[in-house]
């Protein structure tokens, strides 16, 4: 039988010692629904931070950019493009000759989000790219030779451990051109209490959005999880800027998954990793960014100096 990339996933994350799932199936159309409530929670500063930024400094980011001649805004995972509407809107206003590339995994999502685009600014040019990554910077590189200015918002790099960042904004740099330019925004190093909170609410919904993944599991590969039997579990390492979510077996349990055809031992208090988010210093973005082959031109932090959107170009 071959099986699915979610049940593969599954399949291997379950089988290993230490257990593990990929934090992308957290989002279906219920994880969608449950990660908008968390952007809107009190704790979770990430969303309002990034979006105070570009509010109240996208004058300077566009001097930042500075490319007179025209370009072109690719924005890597664009979603409902809720933030970066600040900066088109800012940009169309100032006349700046560009027109706007939204990437995503999502089919639906950019359909939405182009028919979204269209109603509120239908001056503005806008192709989609239903592509992975980097494979949409290669097609961005077939369509012309204007300058790119790539978007990378939402501490999404953060997802990713130090290694493999590295090895991400090294394969980006691969395909960016002399002179493209990399908006990236970046969770910052504070207060561990702080960070904790944004991951584990009051309200308990980042508890039901590390949950969705075993409901998931539940709905498409017939598994039999007992949501309340498992529990979500955050922990921040303020040495290496780790914030890590688990979701923790609260006893000794079998489960079955009938896609799959295979029974799923768990220890009492046993771990499922389910997803990273790093935390950076300044100096560490800056080193960052000159391993990867940028230089890191300027920083955009908020009020707080919680998150910044950092602007790296390639030489």
């Amino acid at each position: 039988m071959m099986l699915t990339e979610f049940a593969q996933s599954v399949n291997e994350g379950l089988s290993k010692k230490k257990k593990h799932l990929p934090s992308r199936y957290f989002y279906n159309a219920e994880g969608d629904k449950l990660f908008q409530q968390i952007m809107q929670m009190p704790e979770y500063y990430p969303t309002r931070c990034e979006f105070s930024i570009f509010e109240k400094q996208k004058d300077q980011i566009l001097k930042a950019i500075n490319h007179p001649q025209g370009f072109d805004l690719v924005e890597l995972g664009a979603g409902d493009g809720y933030k970066t509407k600040i900066l088109l809107k800012h940009f169309l206003a100032q006349k700046v000759d560009f027109a706007y590339y939204p990437v995503d995994i999502s089919a639906d999502v950019l359909r939405e989000l182009k028919a979204d685009l269209k109603d509120q600014f239908p001056q503005l040019p806008v192709k989609t790219l239903h592509y992975e990554y980097f494979t949409a910077i290669q097609e961005m590189n077939n369509l012309g030779q204007r300058p790119k200015v790539i978007l990378f918002l939402g501490g999404n790099i953060g997802n990713f451990t130090a290694q493999r960042a590295r090895s991400f904004f090294r394969r980006l740099e691969a395909i960016m051109k002399p002179g493209d330019q990399l908006l990236c925004g970046i969770d910052l190093k504070k207060n561990p209490r702080t960070i904790l909170k944004a991951y584990d609410d009051a309200q308990g919904i980042t508890a039901r959005f590390n949950l969705n993944v075993l409901k998931r599991i539940n709905e498409e590969l017939g598994g039999h999880f007992d949501l309340d039997q498992f529990q979500h579990y955050p922990n921040y390492n303020p040495v290496n800027g780790e914030c890590r979510s688990y979701l923790i077996s609260k006893q000794a349990q079998a489960v079955k998954v009938d896609y799959l055809d295979k029974t799923f031992q768990f220890d009492a208090a046993e771990p499922i990793h389910t997803e990273i988010s790093k935390k950076y210093s300044l100096r560490e973005i800056e080193a960052l960014a000159k391993k990867a082959g940028f230089r890191a031109q300027k920083h955009f932090t908020d009020a707080k100096d919680y998150f910044v959107d950092s602007l790296w170009l390639k030489e």
